[in-house]
């Protein structure tokens, strides 16, 4: 495995076509009720809060 340099700058890309894949994954997983209103509620919250 390649290790990572230190020096190096850190590159992301976006993939529009990804963030869709994703995002139509988590509604289909929330309408199914696999992920119930109140944790996703929860995880919402913690996340905008570790946000900022």
């Amino acid at each position: 495995m390649n290790k990572r340099d230190p020096k190096k700058p850190y590159s992301f890309e976006f993939d529009e076509q990804g963030t869709n894949l994703v995002n139509e994954q988590i509604l289909d997983s929330y309408n199914s009720g696999f992920i119930d209103r109140e944790t996703a509620i929860d995880k919402g919250e913690e996340f905008l809060s570790s946000e900022g």
